[in-house]
């Protein structure tokens, strides 16, 4: 068996990716209580979260050595990121409004409960704020870098693919077994499209369009 060399640095960056975000968010609360939730407790609460992707990032420069291509963020053409982003957009919703339709018919929660209305009296400024946060760091973390480290260690791609999409799916809990379902299925789509073309731009970019919608396009449009 060939013997596998971990980097300090890389151990410490999969803790980060897996695990700090979801503990910053759930310890943030119990330090700063808020009932209901206002702009300037989620503006605080995700730019919080965006210093843990800047741990992230100092991980890779300054402790494994390597530069953001090693995490699919290159230089390579926008218009082509763009563009398949646009793809990976399209492939998500349509599995979406596939699972809403079948969640409707077999009885499936999503996005139901308190969490679901806990957002009612925050700006659509901030929302699109929120949503930013999300698909930058969320793709970062759960994508690029985890996928690109766990390849590297395990030498396989079933393990960077499907561990990141389960963790990343149950991560959505709050949204019910249908969120659980639907971010699973969206998280394999991002998942597979980062392993085949290393461009995690797009997958940016997708990840925040379809939060986007759902979270800023749509409420805006019904008001």
């Amino acid at each position: 068996m060939k013997n596998i060399n971990i980097q300090t640095a890389t151990v410490f960056g999969l803790l980060t990716a897996f695990f700090l975000v979801p503990l910053f968010l759930y310890l943030f609360p119990l330090v700063w209580p808020a009932d209901p939730l206002t702009n300037t407790y989620v503006m605080a609460r995700e730019t919080g979260v965006f210093l843990i992707a800047g741990i992230l990032i100092l991980i890779i420069i300054k402790g494994e050595g390597k530069g953001l291509a090693s995490i699919g963020l290159h230089n390579k053409s926008w218009l082509k990121s763009f563009g398949l982003s646009f793809l990976i957009l399209m492939i998500s919703l349509g599995i979406i409004l596939l699972c809403l339709s079948l969640f409707g018919y077999l009885g499936i929660s999503f996005g139901e409960g308190a969490e679901s209305k806990s957002y009612d009296n925050i700006s659509l400024w901030v929302m699109t704020f929120l949503v930013l946060r999300a698909g930058i760091v969320e793709e970062l973390c759960y994508r690029g870098y985890i996928i690109e480290r766990l390849e590297n260690l395990s030498h396989s791609w079933i393990i960077p693919v499907l561990l990141p999409a389960v963790i990343f799916a149950l991560l959505h809990y709050k949204q019910g077994i249908g969120g659980i379902i639907i971010s699973f299925l969206t998280g394999l789509v991002m998942a597979v499209s980062y392993w085949k073309k290393r461009d995690l731009k797009a997958n940016m970019i997708a990840h925040f369009s379809i939060d986007f919608i759902a979270n800023v396009l749509i409420p805006l449009l019904n008001n």
